[in-house]
């Protein structure tokens, strides 16, 4: 299904517009085989994922494989930064942690592109919505990982979210007398409280947990009983409830009909405490609904599409959070 399908249940897809690994300049091709040690022979691009830049598996000459992401430092800044920020964790994501990322072989900076070569990972992409038994593996490593990863082994990381002064869209909406015309009827009601929700985000969310912060679909590869994920730009330290609240939500815009049960089957999820967790989903809720709003560019309606899944998915969540509350 089309990620632009109007259609309340359609199921957004994250894809963007890429380039293919063909029309790479020949050099940084050229020098992706050197570092591999062999020439690449064959690449297989890949769609997934809203970031800008090529995304390649790679088979070489000698029969390896492996995973290329490029971008070039002429396209925008924020997809530079955050290839910059992928880099940064990879690298320190060694084997001896134990966590579900892939093996990190190093950046090239050539011709103005920056390239990161990663193992590829013999996995697939869960079908969505989620099958049943992909979902419980998946949250079994989501399980382990938040005991690996507490306390963080990269305590230097910044705080999730950033700083708690960004996290105001709903008070910012409600100064500017918005009509909130793009939400639901709920949350035009509840605005007020959505904002005194959101002010609490800062202290909700600190903790000391290694957060993927980033668990759509598209971020998971599963092979048999092994799950890795991939892609940690947006790594953080925080409460060890959000990786699974990311989860739950990000399923939950994608056909899943009850996050809050993803949520509670997780050790962390039923141990968080309840207003923080509804502290966080208002923040969330306030930056989608605004972010859906920004101008479409070089082809980011995909991107504004699944932002606005995302705000309606929150908004509903938190509506029956309340409900139930």
């Amino acid at each position: 299904m089309h990620p632009e399908a109007a259609a309340e249940n359609a199921v957004p897809l994250a894809r963007t517009v890429r380039l293919p690994w063909a029309e790479l300049p020949a050099g940084v091709r050229s020098a992706v085989g050197e570092r591999l040690g062999s020439p690449v022979t064959a690449a297989a691009d890949q769609t997934g994922g809203f970031s800008r830049g090529t995304a390649a598996r790679v088979r070489c000459a000698d029969g390896s494989r492996a995973f290329v992401k490029a971008v070039s430092r002429a396209g925008d800044p924020f997809t530079v930064r955050l290839a910059e920020q992928e880099a940064a964790v990879a690298a320190r994501l060694t084997p001896e942690l134990g966590l579900p990322a892939p093996a990190f072989r190093g950046r090239l900076d050539r011709d103005d592109w920056l390239v990161l070569i990663f193992d590829d990972v013999d996995g697939h992409i869960s079908t969505v919505p989620w099958r049943e038994d992909e979902l419980a593996l998946t949250l079994a490593a989501l399980t382990d990982l938040t005991e690996r990863a507490t306390p963080s082994p990269l305590p230097d990381l910044p705080s999730w979210g950033g700083p708690g002064e960004t996290w105001d869209s709903w008070r910012q909406l409600l100064a500017d007398e918005d009509p909130l015309t793009d939400v639901a009827d709920w949350a035009r009601r509840e605005a007020p409280r959505l904002a005194a929700a959101e002010a609490g985000f800062s202290a909700a969310v600190a903790g000391d947990t290694l957060l993927h912060s980033d668990l759509r679909s598209d971020n998971i590869l599963i092979s048999g009983r092994t799950v890795t994920l991939v892609d940690w730009a947006w790594a953080a330290r925080g409460q060890a409830w959000i990786d699974p609240m990311i989860f739950a939500l990000c399923t939950a815009v994608q056909g899943h009909p009850d996050p809050e049960a993803i949520l509670l089957a997780h050790p962390a999820g039923r141990a968080a405490d309840p207003d923080a967790v509804d502290s966080a989903l208002a923040a969330l809720a306030g930056r989608f609904v605004v972010s859906a709003r920004q101008p479409a560019t070089w082809g980011t309606a995909p991107v504004r599409a699944f932002q606005r899944a995302e705000a309606a998915t929150t908004i509903r969540w938190l509506q029956a959070r309340w409900h139930r509350g």
